[in-house]
């Protein structure tokens, strides 16, 4: 019988060298609900801990510094393995963990998330880089206008949407995976995934969530586990009737191939499993996965029409601002006109964040700080 999650407990003996406990939180893997199951049940939790990580690789927020003395503290963030590694030294007995999920849906739920993140603050838009806020647009025009060519957008833009699981746990930098590496890129899967103090896969959330807790908290704490609504779902932007088509999730297998062997090897150890799992060929591969890539279909949801019109209406005003301000940004270098350029780009950044008529802020910060030459 499979097992639902890999959990390793706290040996008594070492207790007292523990230093962090930390969740390397993949997007869309129910981060959140861990994160929010653990604050329930009166656990110390510091989540977006990328958000205090300086270019030095080091911590200088004096609260969140503070905080982390406290050896009770767990840690959640979208940081790599091998940043987090060099912050925190698994030398000083620090423990990771990892939550897993089925690559399409995963990817889905994603490009869902994305879509409902255009609906959002401009604030947090206007401080994307031009680089991801453009391919934010593109994949999510897809998403709304054409679905069925999203496949081919992602694939243009490989490595910003796709194998999310795999880069997060540092197995891929860059490039794609070569259909002759399989079983050299299962084993790296295999041998990270032991590394790990803990790792589930969706089926097992729950369960993996209370061996923690009963693990901090001991037997008889009464565990709390929040309402499903704490899950952080994202609101469905794609049609269900394609995302569960053959077709369409045969072509996310594709793009989707790292995660996939590191799924495969997280049921494998799952399952009990002592080796690496291997395959003569792509095909065989494939042939594995296909119970995860069709059978596993998303649930008969349909998809947020409010949300969607509310996209492509906002997409078009992002599109429509951006142009009119690359074209003014343009004109005004091409005459030499640094001072008013200089001007515009203060006034932009006066612009109030709760400013919702147009998305000015937003836009303009984002191509102007490329023209002034600054970073978003």
């Amino acid at each position: 019988m499979q097992k639902s999650h890999i959990f390793h407990p706290r040996p008594v003996a070492y207790e007292d060298l523990i230093s962090h406990n930390i969740l390397i939180h993949i997007p869309r893997t129910a981060g959140t609900f861990f994160n929010n199951c653990l604050r329930a049940n009166d656990l110390a939790v510091i989540d977006h801990i990328q958000r205090f990580i300086d270019s030095s690789e080091s911590i200088q927020h004096t609260r969140i510094r503070h905080q982390l003395s406290n050896r009770s503290t767990w840690i959640s963030g979208h940081v790599r393995y091998d940043t987090l590694t060099r912050i925190f030294p698994p030398e000083k007995d620090t423990r990771y963990f990892v939550l897993l999920r089925n690559p399409v849906n995963q990817l889905i739920s994603q490009i869902n998330w994305q879509a409902e993140t255009l609906c959002g603050s401009y604030l947090s838009l206007a401080r994307m880089p031009l680089y991801q806020f453009r391919i934010l647009m593109h994949v999510c025009l897809e998403a709304l206008n054409r679905p069925q060519n999203v496949p081919n957008v992602l694939n243009r833009y490989f490595g910003s949407f796709l194998n999310n699981q795999c880069r997060s746990l540092s197995l891929m930098n860059s490039g794609r995976l070569r259909t002759d590496d399989l079983n050299l890129f299962s084993a790296r899967c295999h041998a990270r995934l032991l590394e790990l103090d803990g790792f589930s896969v969706e089926s097992g959330i729950n369960p993996f969530i209370k061996a923690v807790i009963s693990e901090i908290q001991g037997n008889n704490h009464t565990q709390m586990i929040p309402p499903r609504s704490a899950q952080n779902r994202s609101h469905p932007v794609l049609d269900n009737d394609l995302v569960s088509s053959e077709e369409f999730r045969l072509e996310i297998f594709n793009l989707q191939l790292a995660d996939y062997i590191l799924y495969q090897n997280a049921i494998g150890i799952l399952n009990g499993e002592q080796s690496p799992r291997r395959w003569q060929n792509f095909n065989e591969l494939k042939h594995d996965c296909e119970e995860l890539i069709v059978v596993q279909k998303s649930l008969e949801v349909v998809s947020n029409e409010k949300l969607v019109l509310k996209t492509r209406s906002r997409t078009k005003k992002l599109f429509f601002t951006a142009k009119v301000i690359r074209l003014i940004a343009k004109r005004l270098v091409a005459l030499q006109k640094f001072s008013l350029f200089r001007q515009a780009f203060s006034w932009c950044k006066r612009l109030p964040a709760s400013c919702r008529s147009l998305p000015l802020k937003a836009v303009s910060l984002t191509v102007l700080n490329r023209w002034n030459g600054r970073k978003c």
